[in-house]
């Protein structure tokens, strides 16, 4: 029970994500607005193949189908916003648009 207690007091670093401050890290905000983008585009494939089995079991017509591509579709959408939110803070920090490779985390900065 002590390690539980220890390691919710532990300090962490906060940042405003909706801060176009420029004593805040841009980079880093794009950064985990471009991470966010990413996993909605792989939840939204996982929809889309979630709707093609559903397909297979129940039809075409299915409201599990439709469900799915429903799901997939917002998915995409919030990936399009962040990345939206990515470019703005990194147009913020006058950092020109990224590739998507530029915000990835280098190795040492990804936790496992």
């Amino acid at each position: 029970m002590i390690g539980f207690w220890a390691g919710c007091s532990a300090p962490h670093r906060e940042f405003d994500l909706d801060s176009y401050h420029s004593s805040i890290d841009q980079r880093f905000i794009a950064r985990f607005y471009h991470e966010e983008a990413l996993r909605y585009r792989q939840q939204a494939d996982e929809a889309d193949t979630r709707a093609e089995m559903y397909e297979r079991m129940f039809g075409s017509g299915s409201d599990w189908v439709s469900g799915a591509r429903l799901l997939a579709q917002s998915y995409r959408l919030a990936a399009d916003d962040r990345e939206r939110l990515a470019n703005e803070h990194l147009q913020a920090g006058g950092i020109a648009k990224p590739s998507a490779t530029s915000l990835r985390p280098q190795a040492a900065e990804r936790t496992p």
